[in-house]
């Protein structure tokens, strides 16, 4: 069954369904709980001290009054504010940590006597006089949890030797389809999985995307990236195992046909003229004609290779089609896919922070899926870090 924004087509073929609920039911049972929350009184505060978390090996997330209360029993709270204006002290003051002080972490900038006073009355107790930084926040969570420096020393372990295997092995994917060997660089792929769990599973999604944007192949880069997005994604979105699967192979996928691109096009630093426009927008049946024959790729990754520069208004390519004709999958990969552009360092351009991408796909209307685009409104926030 395929959900869009207000029709619901029973005659899908089954290759292209996947096994979910109804897409805004998934939004209510995305993955809340996290080993690190994080109450900021501003934005940069909070992504600044989810590196930071992340580094400790942390997987943190922000909280709001809207949220489920944070897992205290397995996880911590760190407050980071400065000003501690009245709302946010407020917050601070009657939220649901009150009951598991002992694992709550609050860094103030500019603690007052009154604020201070207000603290010690509930009871705060590892408050620290200033903004944190990772010396001080191993600290004092050394302290709160003497389990952190093992725990950073694995995490960054794991992370370090995942981004390794990503980037060579992103390179190799594509080496070996240069070079005529697509069994090899089907099953390099489905290799590739388990460094992309891992390497999600260790670090804040911000900070995982600085490290793939600092790949030197572009291709490799842009294939790394939209992958690892769509991972979270299939995350978020609480798809089965086999689905998240299914939907990294088609994002590993989705860009093999720029082997046949010249690279004078592919690399070239600056816009391209229409008749390298032409050339490029080649790669997407190029793709699909590579992936359709090989027993090892399900139809539904050849298709994405194929549709994902298909807009439902129908002013994509490479056929211009529209609609019920572009598959669910294919729908998240686009979605993935501009996102990662988007957010991509280049040496001819300047990357958009995630918010500005985001505003930007907002802004497409009619072009992208409605409904999936608000299911992507989370993911795009946890990959910021502006």
């Amino acid at each position: 069954m395929r959900i869009t924004d207000n029709v619901v087509d029973t005659d899908q073929r089954p290759a292209v369904v996947l096994e979910r609920l109804d897409l805004e039911l998934r939004l209510k049972l995305m993955r809340q709980a996290a080993p690190a929350a994080v109450l900021a009184e501003r934005p940069d505060l909070g992504s600044a001290a989810a590196l930071m978390l992340s580094d400790l090996g942390f997987i943190a997330a922000p909280w709001r009054s809207d949220a489920p209360e944070p897992d205290l029993d397995h996880g911590l709270m760190l407050i980071v504010g400065d000003r501690f204006a009245p709302d946010f002290l407020n917050d601070v003051l009657n939220g649901p940590w009150t009951a598991r002080l002992d694992r709550v972490v609050l860094f103030g900038d500019r603690l007052g006597g009154r604020t201070l006073a207000a603290l010690d009355e509930i009871g705060f107790p590892f408050i620290v006089k200033s903004l944190p930084t990772p010396e001080r926040l191993a600290s004092i969570l050394a302290h709160a949890d003497p389990s952190t420096a093992a725990l950073r020393q694995s995490a960054v372990a794991r992370r370090t030797a995942a981004a390794a295997e990503i980037e060579t092995g992103s390179d190799r994917l594509f080496g070996l389809i240069r070079a005529g060997d697509l069994g090899a660089a089907i099953a390099e792929a489905k290799g590739a999985f388990n460094h992309f769990e891992a390497l999600l599973d260790s670090a804040a999604a911000a900070h995982w995307l600085t490290i793939i944007q600092s790949y030197h192949d572009g291709t490799a880069q842009h294939c790394s990236l939209v992958s690892a997005i769509a991972m979270l994604f299939a995350r978020g979105l609480g798809f089965s195992a086999g689905d998240q699967r299914r939907l990294f192979e088609a994002a590993h996928f989705h860009d093999v046909g720029k082997v046949h691109v010249p690279l004078s096009v592919l690399d070239k630093p600056g816009a391209l003229d229409p008749e390298e426009r032409r050339v490029m927008e080649t790669h997407a049946r190029a793709g699909y004609d590579m992936l359709v024959g090989n027993d090892a790729v399900s139809g539904e990754v050849a298709e994405a290779a194929r549709d994902h520069h298909e807009y439902l208004d129908g002013t994509g390519y490479p056929y211009g089609i529209s609609g019920r004709r572009i598959t669910d999958i294919t729908r998240m990969i686009t979605i993935c896919d501009i996102f990662a552009a988007l957010i991509e360092r280049r040496a001819y351009k300047a990357p958009r922070t995630a918010r500005q991408a985001y505003a930007i796909m907002q802004s497409m209307d009619g072009k992208l899926d409605a409904t999936l685009l608000r299911a992507f409104s989370p993911i795009a926030e946890s990959c910021s870090s502006d």
